[in-house]
């Protein structure tokens, strides 16, 4: 059974963060809700009078007897059978937007605005407690209106085994490098088994029990691809120290023993000091996401400025400065910058390729 939410600040044998419990037994809670969720699928799905809408259906062999439901549309009507070509349109879609794993970016890109707002607003801190091979186990505090305290999240790195091989450098090269490569995430919230978990098991970047449930009335249109507690995961997957020395502590043990298959621990202290970290230290979801979006808009900016650029004589013609000056004037236009940022730009990235 899921842990309840304490009632207290400091009940339930909770720590001074006010959510997170004690680390010992936590893999037991998370494991009950694991199979708690698949026995309640299972009995759903086994049930005289399920309303899940299976692969079969989906492909046309849907019985219009059983009166099934849809919100396709924005509104709660009967499935018919044009929703159903839908649906499959939709999953051809999900299907070749996603190859196999997903990245941390492309997680918080893809994610729903509403899912990155509450993730921004409440769930506050994530935190790595345990490894073992290529799966980390994250908690995350819960919302304020969830009767759990905290969740359970896992990340399942692809190139796990790649970089504990030792073809990327020393730890924390590697964990620089293998936590911005493909992953597959879990959680254990009704809004990833309801909304998510469908869409994840069509993409195969599904870390737990694949869902073959057509999410018909909550995600007909299969947007987004994570809830709340993931994306503050990815977010600090994404950027956090912490995060890049944890996963450098199990890459080094790897290597140590000579086994891929080791596990490293976070112990209550540790754990205990990243939850309770300041709220200034917090990293903002959507404040990332501009970030990494004006780093791609300079990369552009730099791209574009070599391709028009001439190619410099051994000495400036003055019809030479003069086009140059033309093209910083047209693309700092386009980016919004102004020339003078776009000759600096430029100038940096000439110098980064004779270095």
């Amino acid at each position: 059974m899921a842990t309840k939410k304490p009632t207290g600040r400091s009940g339930g044998g909770s720590s001074p963060s006010g959510w997170l419990p004690k680390l010992r037994g936590s893999a037991t809670d998370q494991k009950a809700r694991a199979a708690e969720d698949a026995a309640q699928r299972r009995a759903a799905g086994e049930s005289a009078k399920s309303v899940i809408l299976n692969a079969k259906d989906v492909q046309g062999e849907y019985d219009a007897h059983r009166m099934l439901m849809t919100t396709m549309g924005g509104k709660v009507r009967p499935l018919t059978h044009d929703d159903l070509a839908q649906f499959r349109h939709n999953v051809r879609i999900a299907q070749g937007r996603y190859k196999g794993g997903i990245r941390a970016r492309q997680v918080l890109d893809l994610s729903l605005p509403d899912d990155r707002a509450r993730a921004n607003a409440e769930i506050r801190t994530a935190v790595p407690v345990a490894a073992y091979g290529s799966k980390v186990r994250f908690m995350t505090n819960a919302g304020p209106n969830s009767d759990v305290s905290h969740h359970h999240v896992i990340v399942d790195f692809l190139s796990y085994a790649s970089a504990a091989s030792g073809a990327r450098g020393d730890g924390k090269k590697s964990a620089a490098w293998m936590r911005k490569e493909p992953l597959r995430i879990e959680c254990d919230c009704g809004r990833w088994r309801y909304w998510f978990r469908y869409i994840a098991t069509i993409g195969k970047f599904n870390a737990g029990r694949d869902e073959t449930g057509y999410p018909k009335v909550r995600n007909p249109n299969l947007h987004g691809v994570a809830c709340k507690h993931i994306l503050r995961v990815m977010a600090e997957v994404e950027s956090s120290p912490s995060i890049q020395n944890f996963l450098a502590r199990l890459i080094d043990k790897a290597r140590a023993q000579d086994n891929n298959r080791v596990s490293v621990q976070m112990s209550q202290e540790e754990a205990e000091k990243l939850a309770g970290k300041p709220a200034a230290r917090i990293r903002d979801v959507e404040a990332t996401m501009r970030q990494r979006q004006r780093a791609r808009e300079r990369a552009a900016l730099v791209r574009a400025a070599k391709k028009s650029a001439p190619p410099p004589p051994k000495r400036k013609a003055t019809a030479t400065r003069r086009a140059v000056q033309s093209s910083a004037k047209t693309l700092a236009a386009q980016f919004g910058m102004t020339p003078e940022q776009v000759m600096k730009l430029l100038a940096q990235a000439q110098q980064n390729q004779k270095g």
